[in-house]
């Protein structure tokens, strides 16, 4: 009975008036889409389980090293919790494995991890914080965390996004809008895969593989020591293909997958022909970052997550302590308000997509905390509070998509019986 009350204060069963009824499909949660289509046949590599538990032991005696170096700083609370759950969050990672051979799912999964990670390796580069022991170990889990990168197919995330102390700008601020763009046309030719069975969507699936393709090679491409105009003639196709998967999937019904996927890269796309100067339609702006009068989208998605964080905290502060890992779970969440707040004064300032990007990252690594202990917690569960965590996800999920940041968010995990809306 103890158990049952623990989990009804964290669910809101009866205590939390005020934040909607539990049910289930009646929030939008983030639909994060697949990762890129693989060969037939593809299989989780025989040795990732070995890599896997290799890296995370890499991470947990990051966090021993921080304990014995940092304890006593400010910032070493925090980069203990950080490494703590990371270190958790790869071994639930390895756990799944031994039930899927789904090499999409394993791709997805870590790619979410390797955000955190990267996250996690810059602010200990930090001066003050790069000591010899954490320099070390963290050499030693790159090594392993590259092997898995490689047994994933996963491509590097770009580094400077996340080591650089002022926003990149012209081809370094580029290489993170093309890995984005390549992420979101294997996402979206993976989707028209699954979304668009049929003999009419032969042309639009296999016209988006060639836009994967095309993405991935300028991706690739891009030299940070040529001059600006190479990567312009490398974007040419890319952008031919686009306009051609547009003509495809105007002539078609679209799943609202598909639809979520196909935005996103356009998001993206419309970014990378404003950075290499490319002229644009008004047409072409619909639904992205760019707007030819106005606040940019950005500012009024920003005030509705500092609503949302505020209105989860109201509650959940009350009663965090009965929930397990309570107080770890309230940690995460005045952490992401104190940035959300941040990055909400952050727009007000005008700042352009690139710079807002920038700093939008600690709101994006504290966010992929938060969704995952809160999928450990909830194990699928739904109630008033993981649902207003859900808004919170479908918040952040939007601002990731529109301002072009690499990888996917991480989506909170909530049951939705076969056939209801999703």
């Amino acid at each position: 009975m103890r158990r049952l009350l623990k989990w009804g204060v964290f669910f809101g069963f009866g205590t939390f008036v005020g934040l909607g009824t539990a049910s289930f499909g009646q929030v939008p949660v983030p639909l994060v889409p697949p990762p890129s289509p693989e060969p037939s046949g593809a299989v989780l590599p025989t040795n990732l389980g070995t890599l896997t538990r290799a890296f995370a032991g890499d991470v947990r005696k990051l966090y021993q090293v921080i304990g014995g170096d940092l304890s006593q700083t400010d910032a070493g609370k925090y980069l203990l919790q950080d490494a703590q759950e990371l270190a958790q969050a790869v071994d639930d990672f390895g756990d799944a494995l031994n039930n899927t051979a789904d090499r999409f799912g394993a791709r997805q999964s870590f790619s979410n991890l390797d955000q955190s990670w990267r996250g996690l390796v810059a602010q200990l580069s930090q001066p003050g914080l790069n000591t010899p022991a954490i320099t070390e170990t963290i050499q030693r889990a790159n090594q392993d965390e590259a092997q898995l990168l490689t047994a994933l197919n996963l491509r590097p995330l770009p580094t400077t996004y996340y080591t650089q102390t002022t926003a990149p700008t012209g081809l370094t601020d580029l290489q993170r809008l093309s890995h984005a763009l390549a992420d979101r046309a294997a996402a979206l030719a993976a989707l028209l895969q699954t979304d668009g069975p049929g003999p009419g969507w032969v042309k639009p699936i296999q016209d988006s593989v060639n836009l994967s393709a095309a993405a991935d090679a300028f991706n690739n491409g891009i030299d940070l020591n040529a001059p600006p105009g190479v990567a312009r003639n490398g974007f040419a196709g890319v952008d031919a293909l686009t306009d051609t998967v547009r003509r495809d999937l105007i002539a078609s019904t679209l799943t609202p997958r598909v639809q979520a996927a196909w935005q996103a890269f356009l998001a993206t796309e419309i970014l990378i022909k404003q950075q290499l100067g490319l002229v644009t339609n008004r047409a072409e702006l619909s639904g992205t970052v760019i707007v030819e009068n106005g606040p940019s989208p950005v500012v009024g998605l920003a005030g509705r997550l500092v609503e949302q964080v505020n209105a989860f905290l109201q509650v959940f502060s009350q009663t965090g302590a009965a929930v397990p890992e309570g107080g770890l779970f309230l940690a995460d969440a005045q952490r992401l308000q104190a940035a959300a707040v941040n990055f909400q004064q952050d727009t007000a300032r005008g700042l352009n997509p690139g710079q807002l990007a920038f700093e939008f990252r600690d709101v994006d690594g504290l966010w992929d905390r938060l969704a995952r202990r809160t999928n450990r917690i909830a194990r699928g569960r739904v109630g008033p509070n993981i649902e207003q965590v859900g808004k919170m996800g479908q918040t952040i999920a939007e601002i990731h998509s529109l301002l072009g940041i690499p990888g996917y968010p991480a989506s909170v995990v909530i049951a939705v019986p076969a056939g209801s809306p999703r």
